[in-house]
């Protein structure tokens, strides 16, 4: 009876605010500058571990023309940053606030139990903290998601709960793009989601076609007057790598040269368009990471493949991204949308063959990893650090580090009252979208600690955050704070050591140059003002020894142990029996003998 009555009552609270929603629209008391011109449309597309140069108008070699196209109709972003992981990404991306503010300051799956119980990592979003789609709702927008949402699995923390009309999303850090089954062993099913309830996949799925399908449908034909708002948040390109062979087989021989080639390429096309400075130094790979020409005849060509099964998932996104704009354009809704597309971090460089844990998680999934059929059903593509490595060209590392790899990602706005073909070199961050979304809605913008872009998208040249503004990122112990042209930065490991270092991003956005012995007074003032800012924000310090993937690992151990001890038991039942066997045998034969 309790829970009918809270259930009642939620829905009466519910009314009241659409209600209020519809008053505020007809008595005058939405912003003067939604009442004066019509409300454009909102399509935010976010692809997933895209790097900064993964886009053709970036520089890539991989086909993306219908991205490309709204680029050159409109603002190209150069130093635009997300945090290295995907869910605080996306928590900013929802609320523009910081992530920790919003709740998710780490991947649920990988915080620590240190952290467990801190408003700041609860690993959903803070129900006092509303989200773009909850602003924009109240405004009279309708608004719907397809894709992966990972911030929260609730029926209080769903997306249809958090100002979503309609959806059809996943709740899971990644999930297989042809089949209803989860990728990972810590999870028993993939959590599929259709409007707050628990759903199969159709037999044809093929994630970004099916993602794209249902957007369309719930769109439908939009009428005057009744704006939307459709988040589409592609499960390109994350683990595991999936592409249609036909998608795949368009890019053989591109990859033949390796990964240090492919680097080269990127950071030079990159600044041919002007994208990067071609006076700045290239980011290093990590030293770590291995050299092309001692990989194995075997082993190179696996890596070729894997990189054009990458290439080809992308395409396929941007190919089923053309199916909505055309849908869009078909139904009169295109020349009043704006068109807002990025990235939650930078590339993925998981490799679960380089461990024997990883290779046993595959096993105990059903994957395969053949060269012949990689990409395709039942398999698990992934493209490992140094393709990763070479994807963020000219930055240095990639997703799960807070160096320019691992945040500086791809952003394009189009639409109506965004300039043509222009880029914009202001620093700016994930959580400025929301921002900018409700600035172009005429939603409230209060509570907002994001800033809008809108001068930027106007061609207004003046920064973002001035020379005195600051802001601080931080997800499972990797740190970074920015303020003018400096930025200090803390990676854990593998590939880190935690120390602080500074660089001047102006002049050295590989961040290959560390000036905190050189300018110690800058680097002691951004120390100091990150202390700041994580000590506001609800920040923790990471446990000694911490290490997101390896606390993932071990967390995995143990489902895996829970879940297949049978397994293990028949294999060692298997091992030791014909020993037991043989030491009986050869004690009967003692006793015949004595």
């Amino acid at each position: 009876m309790i829970e009918i009555l809270f259930e009642t009552i939620a829905m009466w609270l519910r009314t009241i605010a659409r209600i209020g929603a519809m008053a505020s629209l007809i008595f005058g008391l939405v912003p003067a500058a939604a009442q004066e011109a019509t409300r454009p449309n909102i399509v935010l597309i976010l692809a997933d571990d895209v790097a900064f140069t993964d886009f053709g108008a970036y520089g890539s070699e991989i086909n993306t023309p219908n991205i490309d196209a709204l680029a050159q109709r409109g603002v190209l972003f150069t130093n635009f940053h997300a945090t290295p992981m995907c869910a605080p990404s996306r928590a900013m991306l929802m609320t523009g606030v910081s992530s920790h503010r919003a709740g998710v300051g780490n991947l649920p799956e990988t915080t620590p139990v240190e952290h467990q119980g801190s408003p700041a990592y609860r690993g959903y979003l803070a129900p006092e903290v509303p989200t773009i789609a909850e602003r924009l709702q109240a405004i009279g927008y309708r608004t719907f998601m397809t894709g992966k949402w990972h911030l929260g699995h609730s029926e209080e923390t769903l997306p249809s709960a958090r100002g979503f009309d309609r959806t059809f999303i996943l709740d899971a850090t990644g999930g297989d793009n042809y089949e209803d089954r989860p990728y990972l062993p810590i999870y028993e099913e993939a959590p599929w989601y259709a409007d707050g309830e628990p759903v199969g996949l159709p037999d044809d799925f093929y994630s970004s076609e099916f993602l794209v399908d249902q957007m369309i449908d719930f769109v439908g034909s939009p009428e005057e007057g009744e704006p939307f708002f459709a988040y589409v948040a592609f499960q390109a390109i994350h683990i595991p790598v999936q592409a249609p062979r036909e998608f795949t087989m368009r890019y053989q021989g591109v990859y033949d040269d390796g990964w240090h080639v492919q680097r080269a390429r990127r950071a030079a096309a990159a600044h041919a368009l002007g994208v990067a400075d071609s006076d700045a130094p290239i980011g290093p790979m990590h030293p770590d990471l291995r050299d092309w020409d001692a990989l194995s005849d075997e082993d190179r060509a696996f890596y070729t493949r894997a990189m054009m099964v990458n290439a080809g998932m992308l395409e396929a996104m941007d190919y089923h991204l053309g199916r909505l704009i055309a849908h869009l354009r078909e139904t009169g809704a295109y020349e009043n949308t704006i068109f807002i597309v990025t990235s939650d971090n930078g590339p993925e460089a998981g490799s679960p063959l380089d461990t024997a844990n990883g290779a046993l998680s595959l096993w105990l999934t059903g994957y395969t990893a053949e060269t012949e059929n990689l990409g395709e059903r039942g398999s698990f593509g992934f493209i490992g650090p140094e393709w990763a490595s070479a994807a963020a060209s000219p930055h240095a590392l990639f997703k799960f580090h807070a160096n320019e790899g691992g945040t500086r990602v791809p952003l394009i706005v189009a639409g109506p009252g965004v300039s043509d073909g222009i880029m914009a070199r202001q620093l700016s961050l994930i959580s400025d979208i929301p921002a900018t979304i409700a600035t172009l809605a005429g939603a409230e913008v209060s509570g907002i600690t994001g800033r809008s872009l809108v001068p930027a998208l106007e061609g207004g040249e003046e920064a973002v955050y001035g020379p005195e503004d600051g802001f601080g990122i931080e997800s499972a112990g990797r740190r970074a704070y920015y303020r003018g042209r400096y930025k200090i930065i803390s990676n854990g490991p593998p590939y880190g050591d935690n120390v602080w270092r500074l660089y001047d991003m102006e002049n050295d956005p590989g961040e290959t140059r560390d000036l905190a012995a050189s300018e110690p007074q800058v680097f002691a003032m951004m120390l100091g003002e990150y202390e700041r800012w994580a000590e506001d924000n609800g920040v923790l310090e990471t446990p000694e020894g911490y290490e997101p993937i390896k606390l993932l690992v071990d967390n995995a151990r143990g489902i895996l142990m829970r879940r297949y001890w049978w397994v293990l038991a028949l294999a060692g039942l298997v091992i030791i029996a014909p020993i037991v066997l043989l030491v009986y045998r050869r004690r009967r034969k003692r006793r015949a003998t004595a």
